[in-house]
């Protein structure tokens, strides 16, 4: 993989936001066992690649846009480039290349793991309420007439 030696514009960890990314340039996505970098061209990904750091196994193309996951605990650097160098970049690293560009939003979406659930969600999810002073009065007795509190 061919990369210039250049600061990120921007380093954050977890979510990331589409206002975020640059509209030329690249994005380098680093977990604890695995690195991956796509190719940003306006709102498309036009190249990737991913590497299992236990295993070294490299992806290319689709197979490497597939294998990305983004989890709270990712540290995801945003790289903007000038054309001159995205395009020298895409030529080097022509293994990468998609034969169809793929939207961002897909990616990002379908990759994003998520861990961050509200308890509302949750509740909502599986139907549970929130418990009323008189459910717990209720249940309280129910308890007492079992002979279990004094």
């Amino acid at each position: 993989m061919w990369l210039p030696h250049n600061e990120p514009n921007l380093v954050k960890t977890g979510k990331l936001k589409a206002s975020e990314i640059c509209s030329l340039g690249y994005i380098r996505i680093l977990n604890d066992d695995n690195e991956s970098i796509l190719f940003i061209d306006g709102e498309m990904v036009v190249a990737g690649w991913y590497i299992d750091t236990d295993s070294l196994k490299e992806f290319y193309e689709v197979k490497a846009a597939e294998a990305i996951t983004i989890k709270p605990e990712s540290k995801i650097e945003i790289h903007e480039l000038n054309s001159n160098l995205f395009n020298d970049l895409i030529e080097l690293n022509e293994e990468c290349k998609l034969s169809l560009p793929v939207k961002i939003s897909y990616i990002l979406d379908k990759n994003v793991l998520d861990n961050e659930v509200s308890r509302e969600e949750l509740l909502a999810k599986y139907r549970i309420r929130d418990l009323s002073e008189n459910d717990v009065d209720n249940l309280i007795d129910d308890y007492k007439s079992m002979g279990r509190i004094k």
